[in-house]
């Protein structure tokens, strides 16, 4: 089976991790996987990733659809994984002169939600869903699948989500010391509520001083200043961060902040559980996947600042036994998402829709 996965940028968002990570697991299961990006941006993309040379994963590299096509000649299934990819892939499908050429749509996000209606950008992200009748579409939560469904009368597989386990795993309890809350705050994604998560945090420091540690990631300084967030010195500022780096920030907390508006999967919440930092986290979207409040998480309506204050309040009552419980259930469901049971059901789904 030959796949090209069509992933254009330098990847490091949570989507990009998936599909890198998945190729792995699909070349480990016998499939030839492909991973095909944009020239300009190829360098960065392989530093970001240099796991797919080690396990002998192709980058393919296009800069129009004409290049795409040639990367597709000899592919068995096709998959887009943004709403970009796919008018892309579907403006090379006719160029690439592959006839039995099937395609697919890694859906990891409603993209509809992240552009003004009306707007050019909106129509496209909302026809991509049904512009190539033929194609299938999955995805890893079923808050997706029902969503794709709802509004666009489509049916979509339903896959496993992953994360990495050799560089998300937990470290040392951290009994006796002073509680520590980590964020991301990610200007550039609005979705991610950047300038709510900085007023929580500041909101945290002025309730509880020198009780706990507070530290923030995503963003350098200068990208939060020049988007209007500035923050006060009892935050530690970590700036952008490599999945390693994120890795460690979690394993030296103890609760992880995910505000978002929704999150359609919550990834790096699921990544906290796996190194032992318990998440607060969005009722909206797909993270009751895995999330279970009071037992692995603390879920709560993010548009409610009140609420998410008393999340954390009541985490930071827990006793000993408590908090050490929850840990160990957050470990435990993070244990239940590997990139081998991914890749196992991403082989399945794409199996039977060759087959048909």
């Amino acid at each position: 089976m030959n796949v090209t996965f069509i992933l254009p940028g330098h990847g490091g968002g949570g989507g990009a991790h998936s599909v890198v990570q998945e190729s792995v697991g699909l070349k480990q299961l016998g499939v030839r996987p492909t991973i095909a990006t944009t020239e300009h941006t190829m360098d960065v993309f392989r530093s970001n990733y240099p796991e797919l040379d080690q396990a002998g994963v192709e980058i393919a590299i296009f800069q129009d659809s004409k290049d795409l096509a040639d990367a597709l000649a000899r592919c068995d299934l096709a998959v887009a994984t943004t709403y970009e990819s796919l008018h892309f892939m579907r403006s090379a499908r006719p160029l690439c002169g592959n006839k039995k050429l099937r395609t697919a749509y890694y859906v990891q996000d409603y993209e509809p939600f992240f552009c003004p209606p009306g707007t050019p950008e909106w129509t496209r992200a909302r026809t991509s869903y049904s512009v190539m009748p033929d194609q299938l579409l999955f995805a890893k939560t079923h808050w997706l699948c029902d969503i794709v469904r709802a509004n666009h009368g489509q049916p979509v597989a339903k896959v496993s989500p992953s994360i990495d386990h050799r560089t998300y795993y937990p470290g040392p309890e951290r009994s006796g010391r002073r509680p520590t809350i980590c964020a991301m705050i990610r200007p550039k994604t609005p979705r991610r509520a950047p300038r709510r998560t900085a007023r929580i945090l500041e909101q945290i420091a002025e309730k509880f001083d020198d009780k706990v540690e507070l530290l923030a990631f995503g963003a350098s300084p200068g990208e939060l200043i020049r988007n209007g967030i500035r923050m006060s010195e009892r935050i530690t500022q970590s700036g952008h961060l490599s999945r390693e780096g994120v890795a460690e920030v979690l394993r030296a907390s103890d609760i992880f902040l995910d505000l978002s508006d929704y999150q359609a999967f919550g990834r790096t919440a699921l990544e906290g559980m796996a190194c032992g930092c318990v998440p607060v986290l969005p009722q909206i979207g797909g993270a009751d996947e895995f999330a279970r409040n009071f037992v692995n998480a603390m879920v709560v309506d993010t548009r409610d600042e009140d609420a998410i204050l008393r999340s954390v309040s009541d985490l930071l009552s827990l006793d000993d036994k408590t908090r050490r419980t929850m840990r160990n259930a957050a470990i435990q469901t993070s244990l239940e998402y590997s990139v081998e049971k991914a890749a196992y059901s991403e082989y399945v789904a794409f199996s039977e829709f060759l087959a048909n």
